[in-house]
C-alpha cells in the first residue's frame, strides 16, 4: 500500500510541476528566455546546435544570440519568417526539427512558446550565474514595525499581497526546539534550554 501512495504522490508532482512548464502563453504574460525558453532550447536543441563544436550541426549554435540572429534563422517579431518556427512546424522528416531520428520532441506547447517569444522580440539573456547579483529594492509594505530587517519586509510583502497576518513570535523555548530539530535532528537538552531561558 505505501509503495502505491507513493508512486500517486511522485506522479501528482510531476504533473503539477511540469503543468507551469507547458502552459501557454497569453499576450499579458512575460516570456523570460532562461525560465521559458532556454530549458526548451537545452532539452531539444543545444545537443545539436550548442556549444559544443564537435557535435554542432549546420554551424548553427542556438544558445547564443550571435548566430541565429545574425544567420536570419531567428527574425525577432516576425515568426513566419523565422526558420526556426518553420522547421519545429514542418511535417517533413528532412526539414523537422529536431529530427525524428533524435528521439526528441516539442510538445504544440512548446512550438507556440518558441513562436511567441520569437514574436516579443526574441531577447536572449546571459545564463543567471554568469550575471552580477543586484540588490534589490526593498518592497513597501504596511506594518513596518514588524519587519526587522530587509528579508522580513520580502516575507510582509508576500503576506499582503495574500491579504495574510503574520504569526506573532514564537517563544523563547519553540524557536530553541525549531533550531536543535532543524540543525541535529534531536530536541534540546534540559540544559540548553535552560541556558537559553535564563
Amino acid at each position: 500500500m505505501p509503495l502505491i501512495l507513493s508512486k500517486q504522490l511522485v506522479a501528482l508532482c510531476i504533473l503539477l510541476g511540469g503543468s507551469s512548464l507547458i502552459a501557454k502563453p497569453n499576450a499579458s504574460a512575460h516570456i523570460d528566455f532562461n525560465r521559458d525558453i532556454r530549458p526548451i532550447l537545452s532539452e531539444n536543441c543545444f545537443h545539436c546546435h550548442g556549444s559544443d563544436s564537435g557535435k554542432r550541426k549546420a554551424k548553427l549554435r542556438l544558445d547564443v544570440a550571435e548566430g541565429p540572429l545574425e544567420k536570419g534563422v531567428i527574425v525577432p517579431g516576425k515568426p513566419e519568417e523565422s526558420e526556426v518556427v518553420k522547421r519545429i512546424l514542418s511535417s517533413d522528416p528532412e526539414e523537422q526539427m529536431p529530427p525524428p531520428t533524435s528521439n526528441r520532441h516539442l510538445s504544440s506547447e512548446q512550438k507556440e512558446l518558441l513562436r511567441a517569444w520569437i514574436k516579443a522580440g526574441a531577447k536572449y539573456d546571459t545564463h543567471w550565474a554568469f550575471k552580477t547579483p543586484v540588490r534589490p529594492e526593498l518592497p513597501a509594505v504596511k506594518k513596518t514595525k514588524w519587519a526587522r530587517n530587509e528579508i522580513d519586509r520580502f516575507v510582509l510583502a508576500k503576506l499582503d499581497e495574500k491579504k495574510l497576518q503574520p504569526m506573532p513570535e514564537a517563544p523563547m523555548p519553540k524557536l530553541l526546539r525549531r533550531v536543535s530539530l532543524d540543525l541535529t535532528g534531536l530536541p534540546p537538552t534540559p540544559e540548553q534550554l535552560k541556558q537559553w531561558l535564563t
